[in-house]
């Protein structure tokens, strides 16, 4: 289901995490440069004009609509999470993933059943069999790491945690989102500021993840949360 804007308020209350306007606002920034880095050509305006007025843009597609607004209720779910201190658990992954590809994905929220590739890449994502221990093996990891660890020790997990989930590739389609989003609780979670991986940096950000350079992503990470944190 696609929530509006009102449940989404209403839920940001409830976790009282961030005012309104600064909800929206990473919202709109979350679902446009997320999705533009996957290649949805709707505008950072356009996304705006979505997720606060609720007028879709002309001639989008329906499909770009989707990526979009599914991002409502997967960002909600996230603050949700680290308002109630969840662990990063698969199921919390699965339910992420679910929000994300809703109307989009016979199988959201499920592992993926055969094997995929990541168009580009020079590596092979974990073959079916083998996901379900192996997000196993990463969510306690991952929760682990980023509730104890500190500073750059604690950043540069989350940068090879983030990586790690991309190698796995362990849903059929919208990995990049649901690990940027995870990056999202995580950094929410021990700096109260999300990392926005921000469309310009596409190439960049791509380039680390192939190469498996953690230093170099968690470089990037902290620059955005210093900028996130001028921002708010």
């Amino acid at each position: 289901m696609t929530w509006d804007r009102d449940r989404f308020h209403a839920e940001v209350a409830r976790a009282d995490l961030f005012d309104a306007a600064y909800a929206d606002d990473i919202l709109v920034r979350l679902a446009h440069h997320s999705t533009a880095i996957e290649g949805n050509t709707l505008s950072l305006g356009d996304s705006f004009s979505l997720l606060v007025d609720e007028i879709a843009p002309a001639g989008a597609s329906l499909r770009e609509l989707y990526e979009i607004a599914n991002h409502r209720e997967g960002l909600q779910r996230a603050i949700t999470a680290v308002a109630a201190a969840e662990p990063l658990t698969v199921g919390l992954v699965r339910e992420l993933h679910a929000a994300l590809m809703d109307h989009l994905l016979p199988d959201r929220g499920a592992f993926k059943l055969s094997s995929n590739i990541v168009v580009g890449a020079a590596f092979t994502p974990t073959p079916p069999e083998r996901v379900p221990e192996a997000m196993r093996q990463w969510a306690e990891q991952t929760d682990w790491q980023t509730r104890r660890l500190e500073g750059a020790h604690l950043l540069e997990a989350i940068a090879h945690s983030h990586i790690a989930f991309e190698r796995i590739h362990p849903f059929s389609d919208g990995n990049g989102r649901t690990g940027r989003l995870v990056l999202a609780y995580q950094t929410i979670f021990r700096f109260g500021v999300p990392a926005i991986v921000t469309a310009d940096l596409r190439s960049e950000y791509i380039n680390l993840l192939e190469e498996q350079d953690a230093r170099g992503l968690a470089t990037m990470i902290a620059r955005l949360l210093a900028d996130e944190l001028d921002r708010r």
